[in-house]
């Protein structure tokens, strides 16, 4: 007897961020992606994949691919013509101030080479979700980190955390380094759990609601950042706020010095985004 394939929390994670890539581009009709996949070769005609159609000839197969209903993920065609198609609507529709065009599609790329390499590894190591093919608003459990040092563990302790549809959809909309956090997120990976927060956190309600529980998980795993994040939540809004924007000025100059500028400009970012008490608080816009 066939058995069902399991799904990886890597694989759902890279799916939920095509999906709310769709959100967050005005969530274009079908009919209208459609039209504007057969459009790409007009439309960008130094782009290789414009023509190639293939899993992507009707709408059916098109919601297929944006909420994850097939089995493996999607083809790098198939992912660059969709973000072509989302950006192209976006921009028509004044929901992007303008059109990116191709210069997105290395970033969406590396995140599907990474989310695959992610798939396989869980794939080998037993890690699956208990959902063969969950719908993407749904919350993805992350693995529990390893234990750190015992200073850590005396603070905090690691627990069960899940990505939810409104934390996946306030990182996605943060820019490409973002979107890598959240499917790298998949592993449990203490580093990126403590980034994960600092970026929920600056980004202020309804985003940062749970934000503490990234901490938690990392600073129970050894992440001594993340530890004096948790003490300045625990001293008041004004002092994590001010704490946040600290580390993340920190991490911003490291990423530079070490020529990342995705992730330079993502921290940079947190910076300007993180909301202090009694400042106006803004929405994070659209970062492709």
């Amino acid at each position: 007897m066939a058995t069902t394939p399991r799904r990886t929390p890597a694989h759902q994670l890279m799916v939920n961020c095509l999906y709310h890539s769709h959100i967050q581009h005005g969530q274009p009709p079908l009919p209208q992606i459609l039209r504007t996949l057969k459009r790409l070769p007009e439309l960008y005609t130094d782009f290789a994949g414009a023509a190639d159609g293939t899993g992507l000839s009707s709408t059916a197969n098109i919601q297929k691919i944006i909420m994850g209903s097939h089995h493996s993920l999607p083809s790098a065609v198939q992912l660059s013509r969709l973000i072509l198609a989302f950006q192209h609507l976006a921009w028509a529709d004044g929901v992007l101030r303008s059109n990116p065009g191709l210069s997105t599609l290395p970033g969406w790329q590396a995140l599907l080479s990474e989310a695959r390499t992610l798939d396989k590894e869980q794939e080998r190591q037993g890690i699956f979700l208990r959902d063969a093919r969950p719908y993407p608003e749904e919350p993805v459990r992350l693995p529990v980190p390893g234990p750190g040092s015992e200073p850590s563990r005396a603070l905090t302790r690691a627990e069960p955390v899940e990505m939810t549809s409104i934390e996946l959809h306030g990182l996605t909309t943060l820019g490409p380094y973002a979107r890598s956090l959240a499917v790298r997120a998949a592993t449990g990976d203490p580093g990126v759990l403590f980034e994960v927060a600092l970026a929920l956190f600056a980004s202020g309600d309804p985003y940062d609601q749970r934000a503490e529980s990234f901490a938690a998980n990392a600073a129970a795993a050894g992440v001594s950042p993340a530890t004096d994040l948790l003490m300045a939540c625990k001293v008041g809004c004004a002092a994590r706020a001010q704490l946040t924007v600290q580390q993340a000025r920190v991490l911003e100059h490291a990423a530079a010095y070490s020529g990342d500028e995705d992730a330079a400009l993502f921290f940079s970012g947190c910076v300007d985004r993180a909301v202090i008490p009694g400042a106006r608080k803004t929405a994070p816009l659209l970062e492709d």
